[in-house]
């Protein structure tokens, strides 16, 4: 009688085990299949880039309903919608927004930003007060190791999870923000930096974070960094880090630049955001067609109305294989026009317009529904930007404290100013 009770017992836990199993496959083939139909329904390709989306469905379901754990369905996800080749498809997990883009979302920093140089993870700025360069922490240092985990492992792992478009800037792009994600985080928390400085000497120094300011609660919450002064010659400097000042701040801030000789916006490491055209349009004096954006159903002209106080001077736009988005999109149309010099490199060309909507179990979907072109047919997406005047950083240059990017094109206004 014991034995039958102990097989009864164990034949009950198999059954709700299964069933629980079930249960599970069903909550993750629902996800699967909102995620699928949002795509099949919104693409801006009916073609699909020749992908037959129908097949994939078929040959990924088998697989969603496998999967044993939320970390391999939102991977499975990912594979099936990167399969379009195209940027702004992904899905994102409760939570991981941080570690997508740590620059916006973290909510702790010591203040430094970092590239990659020649395969080397070089501080670039440090923010003066920061804990960073409390620490000791100079532009130029090389980073080798965060938190124990060398600079080479970190770019391995975010090889194996690089996202579209495929092109070698992206590449920098994805290893550049796994090494950020890494050193951004909570506040109030240390992360372990091991470098080497200018000397070429090892050291190491425990860093705790800093809460960020500029906060905007949204969802989820960004942390917007606004910069704005004046440089040689009274050169206009304007930064920020992701396109969503409000335009009362943008009118602002042309206003108080009326006089100068020159602008710089500086969008190395912004990756987007909405409506570039917002600043855009304060800097032209008649109207002009910038972009094409082509969704499901048509294509349409997108063009420039010049704002009643717009800037006439020279324009210089900073790039990177950092910036992307709107920030390219920015950077592509007032170069169709004429109207900005792109300065410093390449950038990676993830450029199609995105939604983003929440799914039933707390994790985002960001699906492509517009593809940019330039009025004379560039398609932005993987494509990118190409600067005018293309330089680079160089890293005895930045242990001199010079920004060789922002110098060229300082010294191109300072040309315009002579002519």
């Amino acid at each position: 009688m014991k034995l039958r009770i102990i097989t009864w017992f164990t034949l009950l836990s198999v059954l709700l085990g299964l069933a629980a199993c079930q249960r599970e496959n069903k909550e993750y083939l629902n996800i699967f299949e909102i995620a699928w139909q949002k795509v099949n329904e919104t693409h801006f390709d009916p073609t699909f880039g020749g992908v037959d989306w129908n097949e994939v469905h078929d040959r990924y379901r088998p697989l969603i309903a496998a999967a044993e754990s939320d970390e391999e369905l939102y991977s499975l996800i990912n594979k099936m919608l990167w399969e379009l080749n195209v940027s702004h498809a992904a899905i994102i997990p409760p939570g991981y927004w941080p570690h997508v883009l740590p620059t916006i979302f973290a909510e702790g920093s010591i203040g430094i930003d970092v590239r990659l140089l020649d395969g080397e993870a070089v501080i670039k700025s440090i923010e003066a007060g920061s804990p960073g360069d409390k620490a000791g922490l100079r532009p130029g240092f090389i980073i080798q190791r965060i938190d124990g985990v060398a600079i080479k492992q970190i770019a391995e792992e975010a090889e194996l999870n690089m996202l579209p478009p495929y092109n070698s800037r992206h590449r920098v792009n994805c290893i550049t923000r796994e090494i950020l994600s890494r050193i951004y985080g909570h506040p109030e928390a240390a992360v372990s930096i091991a470098y080497l400085n200018e000397h070429g000497e090892t050291n190491e120094k425990s860093i705790v974070r800093k809460a960020r300011a500029g906060k905007i609660d949204i969802v989820p919450p960004i942390f917007l960094e606004f910069e704005l002064k004046r440089l040689d010659n009274s050169i206009g400097y304007i930064r920020f880090n992701i396109f969503l000042p409000p335009e009362q701040v943008i009118v602002g801030v042309i206003k108080s630049m009326l006089d100068a000789p020159g602008l710089i916006f500086d969008f190395r490491g912004n990756p987007g955001g909405d409506n570039p055209e917002i600043l855009a349009k304060y800097l032209v004096k008649e109207r002009a067609l910038v972009w094409r954006k082509k969704t499901r159903d048509r294509t349409v002209d997108v063009a420039l109305e010049p704002a009643k106080t717009s800037y006439e001077g020279p324009v210089v736009v900073l790039l990177d294989a950092m910036s992307m988005s709107a920030s390219e999109l920015f950077a592509a149309g007032l170069q169709a026009i004429g109207r900005a010099v792109i300065v410093g490199e390449r950038s990676p060309g993830a450029v199609t317009k995105s939604e983003i909507m929440e799914l039933p179990n707390g994790a985002y979907l960001m699906y492509p529904e517009a593809q940019h072109s330039t009025p004379d047919g560039i398609v932005l997406e993987g494509h990118g930007v190409v600067p005018d005047i293309e330089v680079s950083l160089d890293r005895t240059l930045l242990l001199q404290g010079v920004d060789s990017q922002l110098e060229a094109a300082i010294r191109y206004i300072k040309q315009e100013m002579r002519q």
